[in-house]
């Protein structure tokens, strides 16, 4: 861990400035106009990165889903084509003989004590908020634990072993675990011991000799876990081309079962889009051979926050982080034709209520403190008083929406809102404006509920 001071007078000023390596996809897009403002010369790029960051992650807000009903499958008309779910989700958990799976990203577990909880409340508490998702998935018994990578905070030795003791609980209750790479967890380690920590928790049925890339079969759906990190570890993700060639056997190989494929960096999430490079493989074949390979499902993570997206038949669900946000973990059920997916918080009043007492006090101070910049942001854009208050409301409103996966279902009422222009206006020059005019227009289908349906077998 590295971490400093900046000293100033302001909020913005006495940001911290601290690493930020695999918290630049989240924000690269965003740094360049927001970099205007020029509050102290000496100020570093990453911490205007971990303002954003904290932005997306914090103020998504602790609001509670669990409240909430089953709704529309995929948070639209486009995504209830693929298929309509006729009993709540939790009904489904228990009554499915299907392939049932719990679905996480990006846990940056770590036992390290000098954390700044501003950042990412829930990583604080990290060993204890751990031990009760490890009770829940163990409660759920699921047929598998898929883990899309940056699994660890840094890779540091003491806290991959404190996670693969915690796993092994897992294992032994006799739920199987499919995990990937990520680009933290090679901050500190290489590959060799990443083999070495972890692959004595999941069975592989194929190897790909480049990579630490392999196959899981769970009740004969079969799971891509790809290792995208192994062409520049700890950096973007790619792979080289004999590692495509050996993904492009194994969709052979499997043409008549389910696919699922799994990475750490995403498949279509900003395709196209400048400064992508960071968190899109960057292999753009890759989509289309998935596509003809039969693969209707891509699982990643890497940007901490829910997300659904959809191109030409492929669905990608991005898991977001569960230290962060609405503390989601997803549920994967497979049976007959279809896969449902949908994501909740993590039930601590019933597994951890010890720490959610904690993670709530953490997630409050988290608010005030992104509040008060943002506050900030909008008295230097000339608005004030009740104004400022009714576009600080609408920020958290949308930021909440966002982290939880529900702006699908709320970009109308957003829209709506008489502070939305002054809220885009006075962003504007800060990239927040165009960024969160981009995602009202696009994001097409709940983050948190879709249901894909496979053709043929």
């Amino acid at each position: 861990m590295c971490q400093g001071d900046v000293s100033g007078d302001t909020v913005l000023d006495r940001f911290p400035a601290r690493c930020v390596r695999g918290y630049v996809p989240v924000t690269q897009r965003l740094w360049e106009t927001f970099r205007v403002l020029r509050v102290v010369d000496e100020m570093k790029k990453s911490a205007w990165l971990l303002v954003i960051l904290v932005c997306l992650n914090i103020l998504a807000g602790c609001a509670s889903l669990a409240e909430e009903d089953a709704r529309e499958v995929g948070g639209g008309e486009e995504a209830a084509e693929e298929g309509t779910l006729e009993v709540g989700y939790e009904e489904l958990w228990a009554d499915s003989d299907g392939m049932k799976a719990i679905v996480i990203s990006d846990l940056h577990y770590t036992e390290y004590k000098e954390v700044d909880p501003a950042l990412v409340p829930g990583i604080a508490v990290a060993e204890e908020f751990t031990d009760a998702l490890v009770a829940e998935v163990i409660d759920c018994k699921p047929d598998v634990l898929i883990m899309t990578g940056d699994n660890t905070n840094s890779g540091y030795s003491g806290d991959v072993a404190g996670l693969a003791e915690k796993l092994q609980k897992v294992r032994d209750n006799g739920i199987s675990i499919v995990m990937t790479t990520g680009n933290h967890d090679f901050d500190m380690m290489g590959a060799e011991e990443f083999e070495e920590a972890y692959f004595g928790l999941v069975e592989a049925a194929d190897r790909d000799p480049n990579s630490l890339s392999y196959t899981a079969v769970v009740k004969d759906v079969v799971f891509l876990a790809m290792d995208d990190n192994a062409v520049e570890p700890g950096g973007a993700g790619e792979f080289s081309a004999l590692t495509m060639k050996w993904i492009e056997e194994m969709l052979d190989k499997y043409r008549d079962r389910k696919v699922i494929f799994l990475s750490h960096h995403n498949v279509l999430y900003g395709y196209g889009e400048e400064d992508s490079s960071s968190h899109l493989i960057q292999n753009p074949e890759l989509a289309d051979l998935l596509r003809q390979g039969g693969v209707k499902l891509a699982m990643t993570g890497h940007m901490h926050f829910q997300y659904v997206t959809e191109e030409d038949g492929l669905w990608e669900v991005l898991s977001g982080m569960p230290f962060s946000g609405a503390h989601l973990i997803g549920r994967l059920v497979v049976e007959g034709g279809r896969a449902v997916y949908f994501a909740r918080p993590i039930d601590l009043a019933r597994y951890g209520e010890a720490v959610k007492v904690k993670l709530d006090e953490l997630d409050s101070e988290s608010e005030e403190y992104m509040e008060e910049v943002f506050a900030e942001v909008l008295e230097r854009e000339g608005v004030r008083g009740g104004r400022k208050k009714k576009v600080l409301k609408l920020i958290a409103r949308f930021m909440r929406f966002y982290g939880e996966g529900s702006l699908a279902e709320h970009a109308q009422e957003v829209r709506e809102d008489p502070s939305c222009e002054l809220r885009i206006k006075a962003l504007w020059n800060y990239n927040y404006g165009p960024w969160m005019k981009e995602m009202l227009e696009n994001t097409k289908w709940s983050g948190r509920e879709l249901e894909v349906v496979w053709e043929g077998p």
